[in-house]
């Protein structure tokens, strides 16, 4: 009886504590978990050597490939001497599931689970920051879901035709097609970010030892 009553005390102790840290105490963010699983984890942005820039933006190009298409990039220059800011950004792509393994877009675990079960997409963007004799490389992969309008294999649309003869006014609806289906963000994939910039900082940290 003595150790239910102090089991009943402890709790209504413990309650309060418990609200005062928020839905972080009970939810993690994914960030959060990343780094609790990944004891390696960087931070992100990291500093790297200020080296070549065309083997800079090669290097992260080359890099991104592995995982995306490249869709467009803005080179470092040095314009009345100063150095501006190079990125590179990709085209989306959806995900790679566990029946292809070949692809390295979507990590394993939970990224390449969800990426079967449901159509989700990655795109990334990568910056190259200069800043003192050195660079701020900055990754982000951002991971969205497919937004459908209906479910697709519904054997009824959203909106059934009637067939008694009534005049339906919205049928000229039905001639509106959507060009692109929509897509829900679904924030940052931080398991593939890591990845990109253990990569990268290993590529930076190899290059710097060779001169």
């Amino acid at each position: 009886m003595r150790s239910t009553s102090a089991i009943v005390i402890l709790t209504f102790c413990l309650f309060p504590l418990a609200l005062s840290c928020g839905c972080r105490a009970f939810w993690p963010s994914e960030e959060d978990a990343i780094k609790a699983l990944d004891r390696d984890a960087i931070e992100n942005p990291i500093i790297v050597p200020m080296i070549d820039p065309d083997w800079a933006m090669a290097a992260v190009s080359d890099e991104l490939d592995d995982y995306f298409r490249i869709a467009r990039e803005e080179r470092i220059r040095v314009v009345d001497g100063v150095i501006t800011e190079g990125w590179i950004e990709t085209h989306p792509k959806i995900g790679s599931t566990y029946l292809e393994p070949w692809r390295r877009d979507s990590t394993f675990g939970f990224e390449r689970a969800h990426a079967t079960l449901q159509t989700v997409r990655r795109w990334a963007k990568v910056r190259l920051i200069p800043s003192q004799g050195t660079y701020f490389l900055d990754v982000k992969v951002y991971k969205e879901l497919e937004d459908l309008p209906d479910p697709e294999s519904a054997n009824i649309t959203a909106r059934p035709m009637r067939f008694d003869g009534t005049l339906d006014r919205n049928k000229d609806d039905l001639l509106v097609v959507q060009p692109n289906r929509g897509w829900i963000p679904m924030g940052r994939d931080f398991s593939l970010e890591q990845k990109i910039l253990k990569n990268l900082a290993a590529r930076f940290k190899e290059k710097c030892g060779d001169q």
